[in-house]
């Protein structure tokens, strides 16, 4: 069988009108999908983004340097 696919734009429409809905089985026929692509649609819908996480080394780093530029500072006056 032929894997079909899905354009972002249906998707979010599908989502849209889930969420617009009570009976979401209902409304996977009229568009002619399962019901559990529109249940996937939705939470990848509702998911945040994953941001990239910043690694400890480097929050340490930025500490230092404020210290020491408070320590410069210090030592200046």
């Amino acid at each position: 069988m032929k894997k079909r696919y899905y354009s972002p734009e249906f998707k979010e429409q599908a989502v849209r009108l889930s969420d617009q809905r009570d009976n979401i089985k209902e409304l996977a026929d009229e568009l002619g999908i399962e019901v559990q692509r529109i249940y996937k649609w939705r939470k990848t819908a509702t998911l945040p983004k994953p941001e990239k996480p910043i690694p400890d080394d480097t929050l340490e780093l930025k500490r230092l340097r404020k210290a020491l530029k408070e320590k410069e500072l210090d030592l200046r006056n």
